[in-house]
């Protein structure tokens, strides 16, 4: 058995599929927070925030999309409405494409979500930060047989 992994077939993810799996995501990156506030309270005996706390938690969101997408470019909400984080040839984004992605979605969303909704006019049904990190979001159907 070879270690190389056969390119990823599937057709664009739709809308729905890449916001439930968002939404999935959010909980689980939530309730890391959660988990991470609460430490620090504990250690430190009341509530703590500022920048370095800031800067903790946003590091561990890219973080968990950063190991998520490198082992095999799903998260757990995205395994779950099985779709995949791949290249136009169907192949393992490199880290700097990640990065980028990870860079420009959250624009794709603060712009009132227009980035999203443009894959309604996209003639490949790309995002914004689909386009920009040269990533696709695929949907992988279900093994019949």
């Amino acid at each position: 058995m070879s270690n190389e992994q056969s390119p990823v077939t599937g057709y664009p993810a739709g809308l729905g599929r890449r916001l439930g799996a968002l939404l999935y995501d959010f909980i689980l990156v939530f309730a890391l927070w959660v988990i991470t506030i609460l430490g620090l309270v504990i250690a430190k005996g009341e509530a703590v925030f500022g920048p370095v706390v800031n800067t903790l938690l946003l590091a561990e969101w890219i973080g968990f999309y950063v190991y998520a997408w490198t082992r095999g470019g799903q998260t757990l909400g995205m395994t779950s409405w099985r779709i995949r984080l791949v290249t136009p040839a169907g192949e393992q984004p490199a880290l700097t494409a990640i990065l980028i992605r990870i860079v420009v979605a959250p624009v794709s969303l603060i712009c009132a979500g227009l980035g999203y909704l443009w894959m309604y006019l996209d003639k490949e049904q790309l995002t914004w930060h689909d386009r920009v990190s040269d990533t696709r979001v695929v949907h992988i159907p279900k093994n019949r047989g």
